[in-house]
């Protein structure tokens, strides 16, 4: 769902676009994604 929300045709392309965010940051990024989703 992500990788259609931000235009790629393949979550491959995804993972590897965003896959260097640091261990330390999911936790915050997933908080921040899961609040816009809640006001979606």
């Amino acid at each position: 769902m992500v990788a259609e929300r931000l235009g790629h045709a393949d979550p491959a392309i995804t993972l590897q676009v965003y896959a260097h965010v640091m261990p330390g940051n999911q936790r915050e990024a997933a908080d921040w994604f899961a609040a816009l989703v809640e006001g979606a």
